[in-house]
C-alpha cells in the first residue's frame, strides 16, 4: 500500500521533546517498514495548532487526496491528535477521506475503524485529545489571568517609553515586568501629553513635530497621527496594567466589555500623572465629539461614501488610499478625493501628495468591473475561465511531469532488458551493479514525480460556491447600474472579488485585479486595465 506521512508540531516546546517532527517521522517510517507499506510523500507542519483546519500542508494533503489520480491510499500520523484535536474537524475530514477511499492510520494508536471495537476506541482517543486541548487552554488562561492580576506581563512588546525586564522568583522561575526605558523616550512621552493637554496640538501636529525633530518611534520609523492617538489613550503611562481586552478565540479581534478586563493599578512605574491623563481624555472627547476613545468596541461609525476604501493602493509607497474631502463646510462635503494614506498619516516626507477624483475613479472601476462580471456570468463561462486559469498556472509543472514520465519509461525499459540478460546468463559482470543503480534512480524519479504532482493545485469547484459567486455577480451588477446604491452595499460585495486597484501617476493607467478565492486557493485572477485622464 502506498501512503503519505502527516507530521505536525504546534510549538517550539514540542519540537524540543519527543513530539518533534524528526521523532515522529522516525517512528512512522519504522511502522510503515514493518507493515511493508511504501511512503510516497511527506506533509510536514511546523508551528501549527490542530485546534483548527487552517494548516497549509494539511489542506494541500486533503486536496491531493480528493484527486482521482492521487498517488497514495492512506495517511499515516504519529498519533490521531496530530491529524486534529477538534472532534468536529476529525469526523468531517475522515468522512471526506473515506468517501474518496483514503484511510487515516495512527502509528502508535492501533485501531481497526472497520470494526465496532475499533470505532469505539478511535472515538474515545479523539474525545480524550479534544478534552486535553480544551483543558489546556483553560489552564493556560487561568495562569495568565493570575499573572496579570499580580501586575506581570503576559508577553508582547512593552509600549514606547518602557522596556521588559525578567525577574527571578525562585529556581527556574521568572516573571516579566515593565520598567522605564531610555530617558529620551520617557521625556518624549511626557512632551506628547503636555503638547496635547497644554498647547492644544492635535495628533497629526504632534507627529509632524516629532518627525521634524528626527525623533524615532520604538521601531525606528516615522510618527503618525494614529501612533500619537494610541499613546494618548494608553493607560500604561499611569502605571496601570490592562489585560484581556480582546477575544482572540474567534476570527478577527473582538473587543470585550471593560467589565471583563483585568486591570491592575501600580503594576509598573508611571510616566505621567493620572490628572494629566484624565485631562487628555476629556479634551479628546470634546475635540472628537465624544468618539476618540482608543478602546471603544461599541462605537458606531458612519458608513463611508468611498466604496474603494481598503481596495485602492498608492503606486509609490503601497499604502491604502483613503477618502478625503476638500472642504467639510460646503454643501455635500465639498469635492471628494482618494489620497495616499501614507501621506495623510506621515506627511510629504514619507510620500508625495496625489489625489484622484472619487467620482471619476469609481466611474471607471464600475464600467470595467461591470463588463468583466457580465462576461463571467454568461452560461458556464466562469467555470471555463477557472479551468483555463489553472491550466495556465500549472503549465510548467505539467511540462516537468511529462519529462519525468519519459525518463521513468526509459529507465523501466532499460531495467527490463538488463533483468532479461541476467536471467538468460548473457549479463556482463558489472550488470548487477548497474541494475541496482538504475533501480535507485527509478525510485528517486518516482519520488520526484509524486512530490511534483502534489504541487499541482487541483481545481475542486463546489456547486454552492459557483451559485454563490454568480448571485454576487448579479447583485453587484445591479448595484453598479443603480445611481442611488449605497456605497456600503457596493463595498461589501465588491471587496470580496476586487482585491486591488492602482493608478500609475506618470502614465495615468489604472490596474484592477479581479480575484476569486475559496480559502487560500485562488480559483481565478484577471487584471483589468483602463486609462485615467482626469487627475488633480
Amino acid at each position: 500500500m502506498k501512503v503519505v506521512i502527516y507530521a505536525r508540531v504546534s510549538s517550539d516546546h514540542q519540537a524540543e521533546k519527543e513530539l518533534s517532527i524528526p521523532a515522529q517521522l522516525k517512528a512512522i517510517h519504522k511502522f510503515c517498514q514493518e507493515k511493508g507499506w511504501m511512503v510516497v510523500g511527506e506533509y510536514l507542519e511546523k508551528g501549527k495548532s490542530a485546534k483548527s483546519d487552517e494548516r497549509p500542508e494539511f489542506q494541500k494533503m486533503i486536496a491531493m487526496a480528493k484527486r482521482p489520480n492521487r498517488h497514495f491510499d492512506a495517511i499515516v500520523v504519529h498519533k490521531f491528535d496530530r491529524f486534529s484535536r477538534k472532534r468536529e474537524d476529525h469526523i468531517i475530514y475522515k468522512a471526506l477521506l473515506q468517501k474518496h477511499g483514503v484511510k487515516v492510520i495512527s502509528a502508535t494508536e492501533q485501531t481497526d475503524p472497520e470494526t465496532p471495537h475499533g470505532m469505539l476506541l478511535e472515538g474515545m482517543l479523539e474525545v480524550i485529545s479534544e478534552f486535553y486541548n480544551v483543558n489546556l487552554a483553560a489552564e493556560v488562561k487561568k495562569g495568565m489571568s493570575q499573572n496579570a492580576k499580580q501586575g506581570y506581563s503576559n508577553g508582547g512588546n512593552a509600549p514606547y517609553g518602557y522596556r521588559t525586564e525578567h525577574i527571578a522568583l525562585g529556581a527556574n522561575k521568572t516573571k516579566s515586568v515593565w520598567v522605564l526605558g531610555p530617558r529620551e523616550e520617557v521625556d518624549t512621552v511626557k512632551w506628547i501629553f503636555n503638547q496635547y493637554a497644554q498647547e492644544g496640538l492635535g495628533y497629526k501636529a504632534i507627529a509632524t513635530l516629532l518627525n521634524q525633530k528626527g525623533v524615532p518611534t520604538l521601531k525606528g520609523g516615522k510618527w503618525s497621527a494614529s501612533t500619537i492617538r494610541a499613546i494618548i489613550f494608553n493607560e500604561s503611562y499611569i502605571g496601570r496594567r490592562v489585560w484581556n481586552k480582546q477575544d482572540y478565540q474567534t476570527k478577527g479581534k473582538k473587543w470585550k466589555d471593560r467589565s471583563e478586563w483585568i486591570i491592575t493599578e501600580n503594576a509598573h512605574p508611571s510616566i505621567i500623572s493620572k490628572e494629566l491623563f484624565d485631562r487628555c481624555q476629556e479634551l479628546a472627547k470634546k475635540r472628537h465629539n465624544g468618539g476618540g476613545q482608543a478602546h471603544n468596541p461599541f462605537q458606531i461609525k458612519p458608513h463611508s461614501p468611498f466604496w474603494l476604501r481598503g481596495i485602492m493602493y498608492c503606486d509609490r509607497c503601497g499604502n491604502k488610499m483613503v477618502g478625503n474631502s476638500s472642504s467639510t463646510h460646503k454643501k455635500n462635503g465639498g469635492q471628494k478625493y482618494y489620497i495616499c494614506g501614507g501621506y495623510q498619516r506621515h506627511g510629504k516626507e514619507y510620500c508625495s501628495y496625489v489625489g484622484w477624483r472619487k467620482e471619476r475613479v469609481e466611474e471607471i472601476v464600475s464600467m470595467k468591473l461591470r463588463n468583466a462580471l457580465l462576461r463571467l456570468s454568461l452560461d458556464n463561462h466562469f467555470e471555463e475561465e477557472i479551468h483555463r486559469y489553472h491550466a495556465e498556472q500549472n503549465k510548467h509543472v505539467y511540462m516537468q511531469l511529462s519529462d519525468l514520465e519519459t525518463e521513468i519509461t526509459f529507465l523501466k525499459k532499460r531495467i527490463e532488458v538488463i533483468e532479461k540478460d541476467i536471467a538468460s546468463g548473457k549479463a556482463k559482470p558489472y550488470y548487477l551493479d548497474m541494475l541496482n543503480e538504475m533501480r535507485q534512480e527509478l525510485l528517486e524519479k518516482d519520488t520526484e514525480y509524486s512530490t511534483l504532482s502534489a504541487t499541482i493545485n487541483s481545481v475542486t469547484i463546489p456547486d454552492y460556491y459557483i451559485d454563490s459567486v454568480k448571485y454576487d455577480m448579479k447583485t453587484l451588477i445591479s448595484l453598479l447600474d443603480n445611481e442611488d446604491s449605497s456605497p456600503q452595499m457596493i463595498y461589501q460585495v465588491a471587496s470580496k472579488y476586487l482585491s486591488r486597484v492602482v493608478i500609475q501617476r506618470e502614465t495615468k493607467v489604472m490596474h484592477m485585479i479581479l480575484q476569486f478565492k475559496t480559502g487560500d486557493i485562488t480559483l481565478y485572477e484577471k487584471t483589468l486595465v483602463a486609462d485615467f485622464t482626469v487627475h488633480k
